[in-house]
């Protein structure tokens, strides 16, 4: 693979599109690639990786989002044309990145979306132009994995030599070069492995630790009698596991069985001995519950003997009330009498308060019609004076119409006068204006004509001294060998001398047209003179026609002051003569008014009057009806024995009252004596009932039974609570050694999954004790790093003309530290090894050249034979001495060979002095990075 042709557009600091004609370079040998630092020499490389693969050479370079170039102009596309050669084939890439661009109007950013297309050759047998392109990421991804063979990675490690890296590779301890191996080698997965094998063996330590402080957690909970032979060993048992130093679980597990023995036929015993205190409490309970009743029925029967003692006493007394209670009855008949008659009455009282009420109307619209009647008889007074008044302003209001048609007719007149006036006044200074005017343009003709007079005199003075200079002029423009326009001689040995006054023929010539410009100036202006006078005299004319008309013979200034004075006198007349009209209108409006109103006036008197008829005999039905009322009233008054409704009611309520208070009386008094008598026969037949009862029953010790039934009791509950300890300690025990069997078991199967686990752990991570500290990702690393080291010896040993050779360290100085991966020197001048951190600066470059030219033909081989014709080495040749430097070159030299084309990337200017080919990046003074192919 060999580019051809790259075309950068403003990617990094290419901000403007820069072609590199590769080809220039040729298809083999060693170019130069110089140029200051910043200016965008690696960031060739990084534009070919990116068409490529879609990601920069370097991880720190890799955000295709900051590829695009900052100072790039917003219609400048961001994007990598890379045309490259394979197998005699050629392929080309087209690629740009999704970045922010600033948008082309307007202000802001707008999001270009990411892009790529690959094209094949029209000989690759694909047929037509769809088919020789893909556009799809994926797609473009295997196109170019199908034809160059390798990935990303493999490019970067094969195609760029980065010597800072492999400085790092060359003088890093094991650890720091493990780190940069894994990167190089994608050994993460065995590294993996080994923090997976190291989990699980710590998860197993964790589960072992676990399970056994569960067991032990267990023992703590184991529990014995006071007097249980195993109490001591379970003491023992209990502070071996507190301390987690428990050997023997099987004589942990047969002790918990002895206890568990003893507290079965503990408690079988404790349970014989709680079945028989049951059922002697049971029969101490039957004795107890009949000597409690037999003195309950005693105490019954003192509690009715003395209940009947005293309330017999009562009873008499009680029946005495009751009768005088009834003997109340004819009281409480009279009163019910009372109460019905005066209820049947109610009637009437409703009558009495109709009655009333209708009387209090009636007397109501007597006052309100009266005040009716009063109003009205005051409106008709009112009226008929309004009707006079009316009458008489209305027959001195006869003439009004007359008056205001004289005064309007005055009024007219002069209006018409002022309007003359004023068209007097109008006409007067339109004429002094035209006037004006005619003065200004005659001015402006006399100056023009004076203008005219006074150049036209020039020229004809100039035209005149022109004239008479004639030969002066002529020989003026007279030259030897030249023919004279006059005699045609072409010797002119005296020639005629022209005046210093004497003007030339082109001042002539602009005196003229000024002539010419100032007469028709001077024309202008006396027409428009002429035409102002015409206007002037036109109004003139037709002013002192109306003067004459107006004011008889007279000036036209006495015409404007007669005019002004006449004006003003008229002013004051028509303000006057305005005024009386309006006053005539007002007069008129009134006039107008009386008319409509005497006769609506007239129709209201008689309509009032007409209303006082009606209420006067309104009044008079009224009264009439009032009086019946008040006899009606009279009557029923007589037949009742109260002044209202009211009265009657309450004296109702009262009479009432007292019957049911009566009544209440009886009730009571009965009531009390039935329930007297009624109390006093129960308790008799009660006291008969358990006098019976207690007929040969025998005398009982009752706190004597109820103390022993005590004891009885608290025996039984010591039996029963030792039972439930027992039972609970049994419960406990048996889960306790169910726990630690099950536990116990599982932990002898961890305990081996553990010791296998942690040896294979220790073995990956280079932790077995007396053994070589060596990981399984250093051991894999390690064999990729020999069989780079055998390759890197190949020009190591011919940059170092045979001294040195590299050769990994086997051991470590130590069974305590990490190794696999260390590096020496063998020294072939004195036949050791030591250290490569002892190299020169020189040496150290040479080897980190040789380690990373033996990585790229590692990689290429290990990716089965693939064809890289171009490879790139950045930086580290400015430590080199001029010996070691030439060596260094002959090497890329011969690495190039006749089919590889080797690029160094690199600011040393002796270089360009060993290197006849060159691609030189610089920056402008725009920051803008330009390159151009020195071959």
């Amino acid at each position: 693979m060999r580019p051809t042709k790259l075309i950068i557009s403003a990617f990094g600091p290419y901000a403007e599109r820069t072609l590199i004609d590769m080809d220039k370079l040729g298809a083999s040998g060693l170019y130069l690639i110089s140029g200051d630092t910043g200016a965008g020499k690696t960031t060739i490389f990084d534009a070919i990786t990116y068409a490529l693969f879609g990601r920069a050479s370097g991880d720190s370079r890799d955000d295709s989002k900051l590829f695009r170039c900052l100072n790039a102009k917003p219609e400048t596309k961001t994007e990598v044309d890379l045309t490259f050669v394979y197998a005699g084939k050629e392929y080309r890439i087209v690629r740009n990145p999704e970045y922010m661009r600033p948008k082309s109007r307007g202000e802001g950013f707008t999001k270009e979306a990411a892009s790529v297309t690959f094209y094949y050759p029209e000989s690759s047998g694909k047929q037509g132009p769809a088919s020789r392109s893909v556009s799809k990421e994926k797609d473009v991804a295997a196109a170019v994995q199908e034809i160059i063979g390798i990935d990303r990675d493999q490019f970067t490690k094969i195609a760029m030599i980065a010597q800072g890296d492999f400085m790092k590779v060359l003088l890093s301890s094991t650890d720091e070069r493990k780190k940069i191996f894994r990167k190089i080698f994608k050994t993460d997965k065995f590294n993996a492995l080994q923090d997976e094998l190291k989990k699980r063996a710590n998860e197993m330590d964790r589960q072992c630790s676990d399970s056994e402080s569960t067991a032990c957690t267990m023992i703590a909970q184991i529990q014995c009698g006071e007097n249980s032979a195993q109490a001591d060993a379970l003491e023992q048992e209990k502070n071996l596991a507190a301390q987690r130093q428990i050997a023997d679980w099987q004589g942990v597990c047969d002790m918990t069985q002895a206890i568990l023995d003893e507290d079965n036929l503990s408690l079988k015993k404790v349970q014989a001995e709680l079945e028989e205190s049951a059922k002697k409490l049971a029969d101490m309970d039957k004795e107890l519950g009949r000597a409690q009743n037999v003195q309950k029925t005693r105490d019954a029967l003192k509690k009715a003997s003395d209940e009947l003692e005293r309330i017999l006493p009562s009873l008499a007394p009680l029946k005495e009330a009751k009768l005088a209670a009834e003997s109340k009855q004819p009281e409480r008949d009279s009163l019910q009498e009372s109460i019905t008659t005066l209820r049947n009455s109610l009637p009437e009282y409703d009558k009495l308060e109709l009655f009333r009420g209708e009387a209090l109307k009636k007397e109501g619209a007597v006052k309100e019609t009266e005040l009716r009647l009063q109003k009205n008889r005051q409106s008709v007074e009112d009226i008929k004076a309004v009707i006079v008044n009316f009458d008489k302003e209305l027959s001195e209001l006869g003439d009004v119409g007359a008056r205001k048609q004289e005064l309007v007719a005055q009024l007219d007149k002069l209006s018409g006068r002022q309007d003359d006036l004023v068209k007097v006044g109008k006409n007067v200074k339109e004429l002094s204006t035209l006037n004006d005017a005619f003065e200004r343009a005659k001015k402006a003709y006399l100056a023009a004509d004076a203008d005219y007079q006074k150049i036209s005199d020039d020229y004809e003075a100039k035209n005149r001294a022109f004239l008479n200079e004639q030969a002066g002029i002529i020989a003026e423009t007279l030259v030897d060998d030249k023919p004279c326009p006059v005699c045609g001689s072409t010797h002119h040995p005296h020639k005629a001398c022209k005046s210093l006054e004497a003007p030339s023929q082109a001042e002539l010539e602009r005196l003229k047209k000024a002539v010419s410009t100032a007469e028709a100036d001077r024309n202008e202006k006396s027409a428009a003179a002429s035409q102002a006078k015409g206007k002037f005299e036109e109004k003139r004319s037709a002013v002192q026609s109306l003067v004459q008309e107006l004011f008889g013979e007279c000036t036209l200034e006495e015409a404007r002051e007669r005019g002004n004075t006449e004006y003003a006198e008229n002013r004051d007349k028509m303000a006057a003569l305005t005024l009386a009209v309006a006053k005539e209108e007002e007069r008129e409006k009134r006039k107008t008014f009386l008319e409509k109103n005497i006769p609506e006036k007239r129709a209201e008197l008689e309509k009032l009057q007409s209303a006082v008829t009606d209420q006067e005999k309104e009044i008079s039905g009224l009264k009439a009806e009032l009086v019946s009322c008040r006899n009606a009233i009279e009557e029923l008054l007589k037949k009742l024995a109260f002044e209202s409704k009211a009265a009657a009611e309450k004296q109702i309520r009262e009479t009432q009252i007292a019957l049911d208070s009566s009544r209440r009386e009886l009730e009571k008094a009965t009531a009390d004596y039935t329930e007297c008598e009624s109390r006093v026969n129960e308790l008799n037949a009660g006291k008969n009932a358990l006098a019976k009862q207690l007929e040969g029953a025998p005398e009982y010790d009752l706190a004597a039974l109820q103390a022993g039934r005590n004891q009885a009791a608290e025996a039984h509950n010591a039996l029963a609570h030792s039972q439930n300890e027992v039972s609970a300690r049994l419960a406990g025990n048996k889960s306790a050694l169910e726990q630690i069997g099950k536990t116990v078991g599982a932990l002898g199967e961890q305990l081996r999954k553990r010791a296998w686990i942690r040896n294979l752990s220790d073995t990956a991570n280079g932790g077995l004790s007396g053994s070589s500290k060596v990981m399984l990702e250093t051991y894999v690393q390690a064999s990729y790093f020999d069989r780079i080291v055998s390759r890197a010896n190949i020009r190591f040993r011919l940059l170092s003309n045979g001294q040195y050779e590299l050769v990994r360290r086997k051991d470590a100085s130590n069974n305590r530290s990490q190794s696999g991966l260390d590096l020496n020197v063998l020294d072939h001048s004195s036949g050791k090894e030591r250290e490569v951190k002892t190299l020169s600066g020189g040496e150290s470059f040479l080897a980190s050249l040789s380690l990373a030219l033996g990585l790229a033909d590692e990689v290429q081989s290990s990716a089965g034979g693939i064809q890289l014709d171009t490879m790139f080495v950045d930086e580290g040749f400015g430590s080199l001495d001029d010996e070691s430097l030439k060596l260094a070159i002959n090497t890329l030299q011969s690495l190039a060979g006749e089919n590889r084309l080797v690029g160094i990337i690199s600011h040393v200017n002796e270089l360009e002095h060993k290197i006849d080919k060159i691609v030189r990046v610089k920056k402008d003074e725009n920051k803008i990075s330009r390159v151009t192919i020195e071959v």
